[in-house]
């Protein structure tokens, strides 16, 4: 049952501050609510300050309230399910209705059986927990420090939230779902339930407001100086009290608030009890998000007791302080419990403390802080040359329509949404969403601001950095240097070069800007294989160990978190299939050699042998054939010679690339230029097999009579509607391997291209098909030659015409060369008559180079619209 909004609220505020406690509600990173507590301890002088977050960031609370401990900052907390503590809360098939779900090694077990078996990672968990100079929590901290009070946070840990969480929510679930399984990373401060209140939206409505944090800003942002600190909490009480009575018990049961709220109780219940025992005097300041303290006053004077506690292992759970940055801290980019505009909220906080410019909050000051931000954004568009160029004039006026803004709103000071209103109406010079974007843009990159914050000498780092620290000293990696260094990595004569490639792969993969890959030969696509050293520039930075901190929900060593990453890859392509992709799965094999995770490749085997038997696309089977190659042949680098399996995957996508052949019935719209490229490429690699290149003496023959068998079905059997492209291919490669004779050869084709008159483009696809396969077939063999230009000469000019383009793909497969060659051929047949000169060597130098420039801008064109020179698409790269 419901209680009556005036009654809730009338029963609530007594309740809030007695001789023994006061609670103070807060909006996590408000100025307003910081600049309250700040001036409350102070005046008050608690006996103690209990915070809202974790209970492990206590043992941080002398670095938080270091003078070296620049904001912002973040604690990083993270918790790896080691035990399958959430797996084993799922009921077992015939468990009997109340049968204990302690999570034993043989339960967990049985709880990760059928659909998540093949998941044999842990379910992982991050969160952080920011503080910038004006949060309300980051104040507490140091201002309590600085009074001599005791200073605590009171909430789960963060691996018993989830836990808490999990439990409640999953009793009504029989299975663990994909979508729970691998990483979640969230904040730990939230406002979510405060910014989904029905009573909010209505209240946001009824106010004219655009959205919570104008509101917000009108309602409690602009009362600093005019309210006092009881009449303020008062104020935001009521406020987040009304918006709780939207969510019933239940909601917050389901998602662990209940949880969080007896164990905050229970340390408040606990500190009070510590301090009456030691015979200590003053208050207990209990500071915590506003939703969370309209329910403490009462849990705290009742019989409450901390839900059980979880110990955790070492290798499981970790809390970490680390650098932040403000475009993090930014609402605008995601993070829920933010204020917009950190920057902006920064220099209030300065001005409410008299530390910006020696000035006091007042009209005039931020007024002035205003005019800085306009004149600011001014002279960027213009040093910029933004095609919006904001003038002096503009600035003047947007100062003055600011003023009149706030005035007219009854601000005591100009707010936010003043500021952005008076951007909006002078600076921006046409539509807003079009020629005003990019002024925007500017605008709130400006007030969000760019600070990065610094952790204490001497901060307690995680596993994973100090495994980098020590691999990088280890492989002689500079770690104590900002300027980058260039790093030449020999991976065919250097055992320890070759480890230095793989860590800065693993970095890499993790997203640690720490290195950057120049140049070398790249194994997964198979480019560049003639290079045999890898160069690199890698740079040490701060960031780099925040980077580290944040990828240790990954893993405690790089190798362990980059086993997970790519784990997350496999289980991506187990779930949507990539199309059963050989090439796919054989790629990701190559990656792990890559990055060295050697001990960890049985799943991929597993998964590589099944995408090949139930690939249907020729061209990735044929692709992951080449794969395999390549894996062979790099033996240094990537050492696959290790896995015995390799030659029989090799078999494997050999076998079912030529079962696939007698589908060719079955080819696409689309799927051409793959078949033809994969009825070449088998040939090749064919001829290249037994020749030792990149395997050992042990390779495995392929049965050429397999590839051959399945050509001379295409054929043979053309009343299946078979592409005349792929039939000019067949016979091309048959004709090249000596399995057709050239009187056989000439018969077939050329009545082939003779029947076809009735359909020209079938002509010009056993061109396209005969030049790809067998290019020298046009100059080598006349009676072909003869009967092709016989066929063009039959076309009149529209058919010609039409199939130009066809024509020219056809041809593009030949060499300047070769074209001057079948020039001269044609030539044979007309007098001798000459084409002129075809192919140009009088060449310099320069020549060469701008025409390799030319080449690469041309490609790079093509990239950018998703093109290149064989038709592939590269929008899938």
């Amino acid at each position: 049952m419901k209680l009556e909004p005036e009654r809730h609220v009338a029963e609530l505020i007594p309740k809030l501050s007695d001789d023994r406690v006061f609670y103070f509600p807060v909006r996590h990173h408000s100025p307003v609510c910081a600049w309250h507590i700040h001036n409350w301890i102070l005046e008050n002088k608690p006996a103690a300050v209990l915070i809202e977050g974790p209970e492990s960031i206590t043992a941080k609370v002398e670095l938080l309230a270091s003078e070296e401990c620049l904001c912002p900052v973040a604690v990083y907390t993270s918790f790896i399910d080691r035990k399958y503590r959430l797996a084993a809360l799922f009921p077992r098939e015939g468990k009997a209705d109340g049968e204990d779900l302690e999570p034993k090694e043989e339960r967990a077990e049985e709880a990760t059986a059928g659909k998540t078996a093949r998941r044999d990672d842990f379910m992982r968990f991050a969160g952080f927990y920011p503080f910038c100079d004006y949060s309300p929590e980051m104040v507490a901290v140091r201002t309590g420090v600085e009074s001599g009070a005791r200073v605590r946070f009171i909430d789960l840990e963060y691996g018993e939230q989830i836990l808490h969480k999990y439990e409640e929510s999953f009793k009504k679930a029989t299975e663990l779902r994909d979508e729970d399984a691998g990483v979640r990373v969230k904040e730990l401060t939230s406002d979510s339930h405060l910014k989904h209140s029905q009573y909010i939206n209505s209240l946001v409505e009824r106010m004219g407001c655009r959205d919570f944090d104008e509101m917000w800003d009108h309602l409690f942002e602009s009362s600093i100086n005019r309210l006092d600190t009881n009449s303020f909490v008062e104020r935001l009480a009521t406020y987040c009290a009304l918006a709780r009575l939207d969510y019933s018990e239940e909601d917050l049961r389901l998602d662990g608030t209940v949880a969080r709220e007896l164990c905050m109780a229970a340390n408040i219940k606990d500190e009070l009890d510590i301090l009456e025992k030691a015979g200590i005097k003053g208050k207990v300041l209990v500071v915590t998000g506003g939703f969370h303290t309209a329910v403490l006053p009462d849990l705290v004077a009742g019989s409450v007791k901390r839900p059980k506690s979880v110990k955790f292992a070492d290798d499981e759970a970790g809390t970490w302080l680390m650098r932040y940055s403000y475009d993090r801290l930014d609402s605008r980019t995601g993070y829920s419990a933010g204020m917009p505009s950190p920057a902006f909220y920064e220099k209030m906080w300065q001005l409410s403390k008299g530390e910006y410019k020696n000035s006091q909050l007042s009209f005039a000051a931020v007024e002035e802080l205003a005019a800085e931000i306009y004149t600011e954004i001014s002279w960027i568009t213009r040093d910029k040359k933004y095609s919006s160029k904001i003038t002096t004039p503009d600035t003047i006026a947007a100062v003055e329509m600011t003023r009149q803004l706030a005035l007219l709103r009854g601000h005591r000071f100009p707010l936010r949404e003043d500021i952005l209103d008076g951007i909006r109406a002078c600076f921006i010079k046409g539509e807003i969403h079009i020629e005003g974007r990019s002024v925007m843009e500017l605008v709130h990159k400006n007030l969000a601001g760019d600070r990065v914050g610094k952790v204490p000498a001497g901060t307690e780092l995680p596993p994973i950095v100090k495994d980098f620290l020590e691999e990088a000293i280890r492989l002689k990696l500079p770690v104590d240097s900002l300027s980058p260094k260039e790093v030449t990595l020999d991976l065919y004569k250097e055992e320890k070069h070759r480890q230095s490639s793989r860590l800065l792969h693993r970095l890499v993969l993790l997203s640690i800007p720490y290195a950057r890959y120049l140049s070398g030969p790249d194994f997964v696509q198979g480019r560049r294989l003639d290079l045999v050293r890898e160069l690199w520039s890698v740079a040490w930075s701060p960031v780099v160990e925040s980077a580290l901190i944040e990828a240790s929900v990954y893993g405690f060593t790089v190798e362990e978190a980059a086993f997970f990453r790519l784990q997350e890859q496999i289980v991506e392509l187990e779930e949507v299939g990539a199309g059963r992709s050989a090439s796919s799965a054989v790629e990701l094999l190559i990656r792990a050699l890559r990055l060295g995770l050697h001990g960890h490749l049985d799943r991929l085997v597993r998964l590589i042998d099944s995408h090949i038997a139930d690939d249907p696309s020729v061209g990735s089977v044929v692709a992951s054939l080449g794969q395999l190659d390549i894996l062979l042949s790099a033996r240094e680098p990537l050492e696959g010679f290790s896995l015995e399996s390799v030659q029989e995957l090799k078999l494997a996508a050999y076998r079912r690339a030529c079962r696939l052949l007698y589908e060719v019935g079955t080819l696409k719209e689309g799927e051409l230029l793959d078949w033809l490229s994969s009825i070449q490429d088998l040939n090749e690699i064919l001829v290249g097999a037994g020749t030792g290149s990149g395997a050992d003496e042990t390779e495995w023959t392929l049965d050429k009579d397999l590839y051959f068998n399945a050509l001379k079905d295409i054929v043979d059997n053309l009343d299946r509607q078979v592409e005349s492209a792929v039939v000019g291919a067949a016979y091309g490669v048959l004709f090249r391997n000596g399995l057709i004779d050239e009187e056989t050869f000439i018969l077939r084709v050329c009545g082939y291209l003779s029947g076809a008159s009735s359909d020209p483009r079938k002509s010009a696809g056993i061109i396209r098909g005969l030049l790809h396969t067998a290019s020298e077939v046009v100059w080598q063999v006349e009676t072909v030659l003869k009967e092709v230009d016989s066929m063009f000469n039959g076309w009149d000019e529209d058919t010609f015409l039409a199939l130009l383009p066809d024509l020219r793909l056809a041809f593009t497969h030949l060499t300047p060369s070769e074209v001057a060659k079948v020039a001269e051929k044609v030539s044979s047949l007309y007098d001798g008559k000459s084409f002129g000169t075809i192919v140009n060597t009088d060449l310099t130098e320069q020549d060469l180079l701008y025409g390799l420039k030319l080449n690469n801008a041309v490609k790079g064109l093509l990239r950018l619209d998703g093109l290149s020179f064989d038709g592939e698409s590269h929008h899938d790269r």
